[in-house]
């Protein structure tokens, strides 16, 4: 273990005691952390849920590292957890759950290049053994590509015009660098409309780097499969693109039946899987995103095997 292990417990996990609380219910067996981060959900999980037997996920390298010698911690995209789970012969699981959010570590820790507020290279890789980086993606990908990735993830105004600028001062080496063109290719305005501009740019390169969206899907869709009777599929998402994917797929498994609604008589024999929880979503509270202003735009949802 890294002996700098201590600056990665640093944080409360988000809406810890609100996930905590749902895992009352989750049925005795092995439970998922697919994004454990820094631990701190897992290590609060694991000391208040003994029914349940906590494995941890993380691309990140660094994390998985840096984890607690007592906790399971596998080195893995969770896209891929399900062939960790063929492999190790667990054809179930109680529950899983899903972080989505970058975690503390990777912000803060200036070399890797995620956050817009510190001069790095410019990097957002959450594994660092995968060769794609923020760079490759500002110097290498033809305009039209990043005008697409600028709006379809960032949903930015300005992509063509920031993305015209890019292209126009290459090389970009630096997050310093890529801050300073996003603000040259926006209008006079507000410095928190800027600001706001510039981190749905960063948003949009890490989503890209990372493939963020597809791991989402692909997972997701993959472990439901293995959830028992009343387990779980727990999901915390920080901007709207991500809960849209997590609202579309919980509708989808709790309705089941896709017949014309016209129709009075089901023909499709298609039923649903999953329930919804006890609430719909829920948000951060006012005292959690003043004690931790990360969590301001979380929003938590969750469904149940039937």
């Amino acid at each position: 273990m890294n002996t700098n292990r201590a600056e990665y417990l640093t944080h409360d996990g988000v809406m810890i005691s609100d996930v905590s609380d749902i895992l009352l219910n989750a049925p005795e067996g092995i439970f998922i952390d697919a994004t454990y981060g820094y631990g701190s959900h897992f290590n609060h999980f694991s000391k208040n849920h003994n029914q349940l037997n906590f494995i941890g996920f993380d691309r990140d390298g660094e994390s998985v590292f840096n984890s607690d010698p007592s906790h399971e911690v596998v080195h893995s995209n969770f896209s891929n957890i399900d062939k960790y789970l063929e492999l190790n012969n667990i054809n179930s699981i109680s529950g899983v759950f899903y972080d989505f959010g970058v975690s503390s570590h990777q912000l803060d820790s200036s070399h890797r290049g995620f956050s817009f507020q510190d001069d790095a290279n410019l990097d957002m890789r959450m594994d660092l053994s995968q060769k794609l980086s923020a760079k490759d993606v500002i110097n290498e990908y033809e305009i039209n590509k990043l005008i697409n990735i600028f709006f379809k993830f960032g949903e930015e105004k300005h992509s063509k015009k920031i993305a015209n600028l890019i292209i126009e001062n290459r090389p970009v080496n630096t997050t310093e660098q890529l801050v300073n063109i996003i603000k040259s290719a926006l209008p006079r305005q507000n410095p928190k409309f800027t600001n706001s501009t510039v981190r749905k740019i960063f948003q949009s390169i890490r989503i890209e780097v990372n493939n963020e969206l597809n791991e989402i899907i692909t997972s997701i869709n993959k472990l439901k499969s293995f959830i028992n009777k009343d387990g779980l599929m727990i999901f915390l998402t920080y901007h709207s693109i991500e809960d849209k994917i997590v609202k579309k797929f919980i509708d989808k498994e709790v309705t089941g039946c896709i017949c014309d609604p016209k129709f009075a008589i089901c023909t499709c024999s298609i039923s649903a899987q999953f329930k919804l929880g006890k609430f719909k979503k829920r948000k951060s509270s006012i005292s959690e995103i003043k004690s931790n202003p990360r969590s301001k735009s979380a929003v938590l949802r969750y469904m149940v095997k039937i």
